[in-house]
C-alpha cells in the first residue's frame, strides 16, 4: 500500500520504526475486509501522525493525549488509521500486552511482507485452526472487557474459544464489575447487532458473564411460568429473542407487502448511534424483566403477572442508566416493553377498532413497528399447553392488519390536523396550557374513529367536549 511507504518514510526520517498490528493483519490472513488499521511506534508520535494526515489529505484527531493515541480518517477511501505508542521496549513486548493471539501480530513497514509477520504467540496457527486463545492470563486482569470481546470475536469470525481460555473466562467473570457502563454498553450493543445474537447472548450467560452486567437475570431464571408458557422466564426471553431475530432476518417472508419499508425503518439511527433494530433486540431480551416482581396466584389457582410490563419498563430504565444509555434510548426501550402485550390482547377481541389502532400507535410513538415485531416474536416463543395454533394465527393476522393501517391508512394512525391550538384558543377564549393538547388528542381520536371529518365538525366536537 502507498500509505505504508509514506508512513515508513516518515518514521525513517525520525529514526523510528512503525508497525502495523492487530485485527487488520488477522483479517488480511483470513481474506476478510477491514477498513480499520492500527499502528504502533516508539516514543513521541503526534507530529508524525499529523504529517501523515496532511500527506494523505486525511483528518487528524487526538484521541488520548496521555497515551498519545491518534487517529486519521481518510474519508475518500473509507479508511481509519489509529496510532498508539509502543507499550514496552520492543514490539514483542507490546504484542504480549494484547488480548488474543489472533490479534498479537505485527508487520514491520520497512519490510511489509505478509510471510514475515512478527508472531511470538503463534497467532497465525490459531487463525488457521479457527481458535481464540488468550495471550496470557493477565490479559483479562489488565482489561476485563476482553472477557466479553472473546465471544464477539467468536461470533464475528466463527471461531471456537480454546478450553483453557474458556476456563479462565469463567474464573475471571466477576472482574466485569470493574468495567465502566459505557464500555459494557458498546460491547453489548455490538453483540446484539449480529444477525443471530441470541446464540452468543446465551454463551455470555453460560460463561457467567451476562449476570455480571445484568444481575436481574438471575431472578428470571428462578421464575417459572405456566399456561401459555413451557419455559422459565429467562429461557422464554432467550427464545423470544431467537424468534424475533428469525422475523428480522426474513422480513420478506413474514411481511411480504411491507418488508422494504420495515427494513428501512429498522435501519434508522434512533439514539446512541444505534439503529432501531439493535434497541429492539435489547428490549426483546428485557421484555419480561418485571415478571418475578409481579408473579401472583389467583383464587382459581392460575399464575398471573399483572402489571409486569410497567414494572419491566422501570427496571429497563435502571439497567439503561447503569449502561449509560441516552435518555432517548431508554425511553425507546421502555415504550417497547410497556406496550408489547397490547397486540396480543387485541388479537383476542372480536373486532379490531380504529380507536384501538390509533391509541396503540399514539402510545408507542415512533416504536409501533418494533413493538408489533416484539409482540409476534413473544407469541411464537410461548408454546405452553394453553397456546394454540389458532392463537398464533390470530396474532399474525392482527399484526398484519396493524401494519397495513400504519402504512396505508394514515387517516387512522395519524389523522391530518383539522385545527391547531391557536385556532382553538381564539375560538373558545382559552388560555395556553396542557388542556389544549388534551383537546387536540381527543380530536385526533375522533377523526380516527370517523366521527369528525371536516373543520366545521372539529369545532362542533370541541364545543361538545368543553361543555361535557
Amino acid at each position: 500500500m502507498k500509505t505504508f511507504k509514506i508512513l515508513n518514510s516518515l518514521a525513517k526520517k525520525r529514526k523510528k520504526k512503525v508497525y502495523l498490528v492487530g485485527g487488520y493483519l488477522r483479517d488480511l490472513i483470513l481474506k476478510r475486509e477491514n477498513k480499520d488499521l492500527d499502528f504502533v511506534l516508539a516514543g513521541e508520535l503526534t507530529n508524525l501522525v499529523k504529517e501523515f494526515a496532511q500527506r494523505i489529505k486525511g483528518t487528524f484527531f487526538l484521541l488520548n493525549d496521555r497515551y498519545q493515541t491518534n487517529r486519521v480518517i481518510d474519508k475518500e477511501h473509507g479508511l481509519t488509521y489509529d496510532f498508539t505508542r509502543m507499550r514496552g521496549r520492543t514490539i514483542e513486548e507490546d504484542l504480549g500486552k494484547r488480548d488474543f493471539t489472533i490479534n498479537a501480530l505485527a508487520l514491520d513497514l520497512e519490510r511489509p511482507i505478509l510471510s514475515e509477520v512478527i508472531d511470538p504467540y503463534r497467532g497465525r496457527e490459531d487463525i488457521r485452526e479457527g481458535r481464540i486463545r488468550v495471550v496470557r492470563e493477565e490479559a483479562f486482569i489488565d482489561d476485563p472487557l476482553r472477557l466479553l470481546r472473546s465471544i464477539r470475536f467468536r461470533a464475528l469470525l466463527d471461531f471456537e474459544i480454546e478450553k483453557e481460555t474458556e476456563k479462565l473466562i469463567l474464573q475471571k467473570a466477576p472482574l466485569l464489575k470493574e468495567v465502566s457502563g459505557e464500555r459494557i454498553r458498546d460491547e453489548l450493543l455490538g453483540l446484539l447487532a449480529i444477525e443471530e445474537s441470541h446464540k452468543f447472548i446465551r454463551e455470555w450467560d453460560e460463561l457467567k458473564l451476562l449476570t455480571q452486567i445484568i444481575p436481574e437475570i438471575e431472578e428470571l431464571k428462578r421464575t417459572d411460568q405456566e399456561g401459555f408458557h413451557h419455559l422459565d422466564v429467562w429461557e422464554h426471553s432467550l427464545k423470544t429473542l431467537e424468534h424475533t431475530e428469525k422475523i428480522l432476518n426474513n422480513l420478506k417472508g413474514f411481511f411480504p407487502k411491507f418488508y422494504r419499508k420495515i427494513a428501512k425503518h429498522l435501519e434508522e439511527e434512533v439514539a446512541d448511534r444505534q439503529p432501531r433494530i439493535t434497541l429492539l433486540k435489547l428490549a426483546t431480551l428485557l421484555h419480561d424483566l418485571g415478571k418475578p416482581q409481579t408473579q401472583a396466584i389467583t383464587p382459581e389457582g392460575r399464575m398471573r403477572f399483572i402489571g409486569h410490563e410497567e414494572k419491566g419498563g422501570e427496571m429497563a430504565e435502571e439497567i439503561g442508566e447503569r449502561l449509560r444509555l441516552s435518555g432517548k434510548a431508554i425511553e425507546t426501550l421502555k415504550r417497547e416493553i410497556l406496550h408489547h402485550m397490547r397486540p396480543g390482547n387485541l388479537s383476542e377481541v372480536p373486532k379490531l377498532t380504529n380507536r384501538a389502532i390509533f391509541r396503540f400507535f399514539r402510545d408507542c410513538k415512533g416504536e409501533g413497528i418494533e413493538t408489533l415485531i416484539l409482540s409476534y416474536g413473544d407469541r411464537l416463543a410461548a408454546c405452553g399447553p394453553l397456546a394454540t395454533p389458532q392463537m398464533i394465527k390470530r396474532h399474525k393476522r392482527v399484526v398484519g392488519e396493524m401494519l397495513t393501517d400504519y402504512y396505508e391508512r394514515k387517516t387512522i394512525v395519524q389523522p391530518k390536523r383539522l385545527v391547531n391550538g391557536n385556532e382553538i384558543m381564539e375560538r373558545f377564549k382559552l388560555s395556553p396550557g396542557p388542556k389544549i393538547g388534551e383537546i387536540l388528542e381527543h380530536l385526533s381520536e375522533a377523526q380516527a374513529e370517523g366521527k369528525v371529518r371536516t373543520k366545521k365538525e372539529a369545532f362542533e366536537f370541541i364545543k361538545e367536549t368543553l361543555e361535557d
